[in-house]
């Protein structure tokens, strides 16, 4: 098999293409290596992060590009055939045949970065990654973390090409899910505002983010630090405001999110 067949046989099994950046098996991501360089930048040493992957898949990609560089590795994966293919691609990471949304529920392992690189779409009743919210992921997270998560902020006809499966039942899941009018077109900061409304129910802040293209997806990743906690919402609070952060409290510290090209 040629690189380029290669390349593209490696794109379908992940269920993904067109990925920018993306290079033969084995080598570098380009847009990974752009998020360690900003993290680095805004002094996050990767050696000191102990890495939860929720979606391994077979473990090139992004994976690859970063296993070596992290103080340790766990990765989830539901496909119990690919167990051979993680252990020979990230040799020095915990490979995990689990369901990452029934493991979230119940590992007592926490974790400094976070990673939900989701297949896009709707799979096994699931979209994207937003089951993880507004509550399992703080499950396993460290008093001080790291997300990151893929997001579409624009489903063009370009977008439906690469993702056909991307259809009403997926917009009415992100309308819901990011509370938005157009679920069609939503800009970064509405995706972060929601995030940082999830966050922020669960007693932390969003210290920064910053987003990374990779094509039609990007990553978005954010720094979170718990605070102490704060007096409990009721049961009633609870149920209306998943979505909708009260107006009269302010986040203490000022957010935006930057874009690194």
């Amino acid at each position: 098999m040629g690189g380029a067949a290669r390349v593209k046989n490696v794109l379908s099994q992940l269920g993904r293409t067109r990925f920018r950046g993306y290079t033969a098996f084995g080598q570098k991501y380009k847009p990974m290596l752009q998020v360690l360089e900003e993290l680095k930048r805004r002094e996050i040493q990767p050696e000191t992060l102990r890495v939860l992957e929720v979606f391994g898949r077979d473990g090139v990609d992004h994976t690859t590009t970063y296993a070596d560089k992290v103080k340790s590795l766990e990765v989830w994966e539901i496909d119990r055939n690919r167990r051979p293919q993680l252990e020979k691609n990230l040799p020095d990471a915990e490979v995990r045949i689990v369901d990452s949304y029934d493991e979230i529920e119940t590992t007592t392992t926490k974790y400094d970065l976070i990673i939900l690189d989701n297949p896009i779409g709707i799979y096994s009743n699931h979209c994207d990654h937003f089951d993880f919210f507004p509550d399992p992921l703080f499950r396993v997270t460290s008093d001080e973390a790291l997300f990151i998560v893929n997001v579409i902020p624009d489903i063009d006809p370009m977008t439906q090409k690469i993702f056909p499966n991307l259809d009403e039942k997926y917009l009415e899941k992100r309308a819901d899910f990011y509370d938005a009018d157009d679920p069609a077109h939503i800009s970064m900061k509405q995706m972060v505002d929601t995030y940082k409304r999830f966050i922020e129910f669960h007693d932390y802040h969003m210290l920064w983010s910053f987003y990374v293209e990779r094509s039609k997806v990007y990553y978005l990743v954010f720094r979170i630090k718990r605070l102490s906690p704060r007096t409990k919402w009721t049961e009633e609070e609870m149920a209306t405001s998943r979505f909708l952060w009260p107006p009269e409290e302010e986040s203490v510290i000022p957010h935006w999110v930057d874009r690194i090209d």
